[in-house]
């Protein structure tokens, strides 16, 4: 499927309890030029408000920058009359403005708190994994990120006053906190894989390091909130991650509609789902994650969808 990634370089494994990281380097640093929506916001080059009629699902964005602005599947918005997530990767072109699809991630409140502004976090594993597997059924994508939000608050016996996912994380920060340091990043890195007790959960793949440095924490984070820390002891053999990797993507794979400048294509395997995101025909993100088991009130992986091979 994405033959620049055949020569995907995996570092050396970091291990704190009972999660481990591989910082992931790609042959290929690309170089265009970007700006992310957490730099943009801190430059003033980014405004984020509700559209003049507000809606649960979309937001309007400018980019006042002179480069493109790159929005991050997952990445959470606060404020406004809900906190959001974007439910896409978009690369919105330079000096123009444009309605933004977005998921809620704070299901009880509806009512102006202040204006929005980057939040710390992005969507926990198990809503983005949700919310991709609804995606590629066709399904319903908010209920999806709803249902697991539901789960996150109940796994860590945790109630927010408005279902907030963002307090989820406040409420876990301290748990969070101790692994900032077990998991640093190396040189050159561009994505991760993470694995809880041996077993990949998924992985991430970044046009650049620079890019990849700026969510690095957010993706661990986003893991470890749903995972079960423990002490226990396993053996990571890299030749199953490799090949699990490797068979990943080498799936087929789905053009869909983009919402920007940039191409999206779905893909998908036996284990698990994934979005490729291109711009000028090279990698500007990638996701995949593992098991459906993890999401909750989802359907089978086998999903009634014509796939097509791609080279990128």
């Amino acid at each position: 499927m994405i033959s620049i990634l055949n020569d995907l370089e995996f570092m050396d494994a970091q291990v704190h309890k009972n999660i481990a990281i591989i910082p992931l380097k790609t042959p290929a640093n690309y170089g265009f030029d970007v700006i992310t929506l957490k730099k943009g916001f801190e430059l003033g080059l980014v405004e984020v408000k509700e559209c003049e009629t507000s809606t649960v699902n979309t937001l309007v964005v400018k980019n006042n920058a002179v480069t493109p602005l790159l929005l991050v599947d997952g990445e959470e918005i606060i404020g406004g009359d809900q906190n959001r997530i974007v439910n896409a990767t978009i690369l919105i072109e330079a000096k123009s403005e444009m309605k933004v699809p977005v998921n809620c991630t704070e299901h009880g409140r509806w009512g102006y708190k202040h204006e929005f502004k980057h939040s710390n976090y992005m969507a926990n594993y198990r809503t983005r994994s949700a919310k991709i597997r609804a995606s590629i059924a066709n399904g319903d994508e908010q209920g999806a990120v709803w249902d697991a939000i539901d789960v996150l608050e109940n796994s860590r016996d945790f109630s927010s006053p408005t279902q907030a996912m963002s307090e989820s994380y406040d409420n876990a920060k301290v748990d969070l906190s101790e692994f900032a340091d077990a998991f640093d990043i190396k040189k050159g890195q561009s994505g991760v894989v993470v694995l809880v007790d041996g077993e990949m959960k998924g992985f991430e793949i970044f046009l650049n390091s620079d890019v990849y440095g700026q969510y690095h924490e957010k993706i661990i984070k986003s893991y470890l909130i749903d995972a079960e820390i423990n002490d226990s002891v396993f053996t990571i053999d890299i030749d199953v991650i490799k090949d699990r990797i490797s068979k990943a993507l080498d799936s087929k794979v789905k053009k869909s509609k983009n919402n920007g400048l940039e191409s999206r294509f779905d893909f998908k395997n036996d284990e698990g789902m994934g979005t490729l995101y291109t711009f000028q025909d090279e990698l500007m993100h990638l996701s995949y994650f593992t098991g459906a088991e993890d999401s909750p009130n989802s359907d089978s992986p086998n999903v009634n969808v014509d796939y097509d091979d791609i080279t990128t």
